[in-house]
């Protein structure tokens, strides 16, 4: 088995030499990444709240022209990083409510999974503001929650998306303001059973990723795995 999971990940990454075994420090898992992603670091709000793990890669930090690229480890409702769904299923941007509205918009949320990531990633709308969830909510933070949800949303197009059992790999293309300019939000998630919800990478930048990035990503999610 071992001998066969070696030489997935070799076809996967393109050689074995370039991939690097991460372990994780408290011992809880594991994952292969590309040696071309540099060291491992500690990611955005690692081990905070839902956020169990989050590892950024020293060659794939942010910059100007590039978002994300952490390999993240979450628990409790699927939320994705970089607004990738819409600011509402975003972990980060949701710290702008306070908890118990936070917890309220969670609850009203549709539970994204496998066979619906690609549809509702693109949706314009998750959460209507007349709804019964919302209603005793004053008309500013209802206001608020329907800005959120479009926030890196807005005329969203799915450039691709395939769900292939637990994993989804996508390219989505989307801006943050109406006629604002373009960006390529992109990555792989794979939904966990389980005391964890997702282990995901995600990226983005104004052009498309290539297909080897692509595979890279879905590769790395797949990799992963709970230590005993």
């Amino acid at each position: 088995m071992r001998a066969l999971l070696a030489v997935a990940l070799a076809l996967a990454f393109g050689q074995a030499a370039a991939v690097v075994r991460y372990v994780d420090p408290q011992g809880r898992f594991e994952f292969r990444y590309p040696a071309a992603f540099g060291n491992p670091l500690p990611g955005t709000n690692n081990g905070f709240g839902d956020r169990v793990a989050a590892i950024r890669f020293s060659l794939l930090a942010p910059s100007p022209r590039r978002l994300g690229g952490e390999a993240t480890l979450t628990r409790g409702f699927p939320l994705i990083d970089l607004q990738a769904a819409g600011g509402l299923y975003d972990a980060i941007t949701l710290e702008i409510f306070p908890e118990p509205l936070r917890r309220t918009i969670v609850g009203a949320l549709p539970r994204l999974a496998p066979a619906s990531f690609c549809r509702e990633a693109v949706r314009p709308q998750h959460l209507d503001p007349a709804d019964q969830a919302l209603a005793s909510l004053p008309e500013r933070q209802k206001t608020a929650v329907a800005e959120v949800d479009r926030m890196r949303n807005v005329e969203s197009r799915m450039v691709r998306c395939v769900a292939d059992g637990q994993t989804v790999t996508f390219d989505k293309e989307t801006a943050s303001a109406p006629g604002g300019p373009r960006q390529r939000i992109y990555g792989a998630i794979r939904f966990l059973d389980g005391g964890y919800s997702t282990f995901q990478v995600i990226r983005g930048g104004p052009d498309a990723p290539e297909q080897a990035t692509l595979e890279q990503l879905t590769a790395l999610v797949n990799s992963w795995r709970p230590l005993p």
